[in-house]
């Protein structure tokens, strides 16, 4: 039976926080058997791009220094990495952790924040979507891997949580690729699962006193949740984090592709607080997820009509100020800036949403069909 922990925590404050992490820990086998002095401890938060800790896009460095204190006395080798999405240079990935608030927690408690992008094969002969996979060597290499994910709307993956925080294993500009090589979201989803079988983490937590509602990763509102999850399995953590924010597991692509690979237990124990007195039941869903009759139709013309009818990103221009970061990452190289405003080629878009991922301006909406609004 696996087992995810569950508790209240309503402050970003370490007195909070702390017990509760601490608790985590026990739950899931405890200090001495988890944290070893000489051996390599590597902490990922998700800090998808240069957002404040307030933003709620990023998981906040009080859940990553509130477990660090708690480890410190078990492990004297202690890293945070993460790769967000665009072009990891050094410069930029300082830039990130200096606005997250991971600098600050690392000079506060003497850690390393890892600037290092070199990759890593992984073999994974059984893998779903694919058999070799590329990830950063620093977690690869890890002893211990502690995955810190944010709980959040997602425009592609409806959600996001601590399985699709391993998406950040990928190198630099290779994230950008595989949207392009895994354009059908069932086989994205598929690929993710890959992941979380080729590095597993040794224990996972989920960020979610502030979580983002709506257009998440990055373009959606921060919504008080007031909790923290934790546990081995990232797919049944996540499955319990659907159900606090009332979305349906069903439509989320990741946790459906875990299923139907038998990643997901069948058997779940919840310990600590009560799923239902936490349960937010009007939690924004991503404009792309609004509802569309031919979800209960067959696929009309070989498909041809759903997708012609599904949600799609496009550019607001009273937003948009030109500065290309769409246009430099898109997959399909189909969007282009003309009189500095962004212009997205309808026919060439895969609608991933990296778009309104990484814009900084939060300029790319969600377009559907008038009449599938009503």
């Amino acid at each position: 039976m696996s087992r995810v922990s569950l508790y209240c925590c309503d402050k970003y404050e370490l007195s909070e926080i702390k017990p509760v992490i601490r608790q985590i820990i026990e739950d899931n086998g405890g200090f001495e058997q988890l944290f070893r002095k000489g051996k390599r401890t590597v902490i990922k938060p998700n800090l998808v791009m240069k957002k404040t800790p307030d933003e709620a896009a990023t998981t906040h460095p009080a859940v990553i220094e509130a477990i660090i204190e708690l480890i410190k006395p078990y492990t004297d080798d202690i890293t945070i990495a993460e790769c967000p999405g665009g072009p990891n240079t050094e410069p930029l990935l300082n830039g990130i952790y200096k606005a997250t608030g991971m600098t600050e927690v690392a000079g506060r408690q003497n850690v390393r924040l890892s600037t290092d992008m070199t990759p890593e094969t992984v073999e994974l002969p059984d893998g779903a979507a694919c058999k070799r996979l590329q990830v950063l060597k620093t977690i690869a290499d890890a002893d211990v891997f502690i995955n810190v994910g944010k709980l959040k709307g997602h425009s592609l993956t409806f959600m996001t949580g601590t399985a699709k925080n391993l998406y950040g294993l990928v190198p630099g500009l290779q994230k950008v690729e595989n949207h392009a090589r895994f354009p059908k979201i069932e086989d994205f989803a598929r690929f993710v699962c890959d992941l979380n079988r080729a590095c597993p983490p040794t224990l996972s937590f989920m960020d979610a006193v502030v979580g983002m509602e709506g257009n998440g990763p990055t373009g959606g509102s921060p919504r008080k949740i007031g909790a923290i999850l934790g546990g081995v399995n990232t797919f049944d953590i996540d499955s319990v984090a659907c159900a606090l924010i009332n979305y349906d597991v069903s439509e989320a692509p990741i946790l459906s592709a875990a299923q139907s690979l038998g990643l997901c237990s069948e058997n779940v124990e919840t310990v600590g607080a009560n799923p239902d007195s936490l349960i937010v039941p009007d939690f924004k869903k991503p404009d792309s997820n609004r509802f569309n009759p031919l979800k209960i139709l067959p696929n009309l013309f070989g498909g041809r009509v759903n997708r012609l009818l599904e949600p799609r990103p496009k550019i607001n221009k009273k937003k948009c100020i030109g500065c290309g970061e769409c246009m430099r990452l898109c997959p399909q190289k189909t969007i282009t800036v003309k009189s500095r405003k962004a212009k997205i080629n309808r026919s060439g878009c895969i609608k991933c949403y990296c778009c309104q991922e990484l814009c900084p301006q939060k300029a790319v909406d969600t377009k559907s069909p008038w009449f599938l609004k009503f």
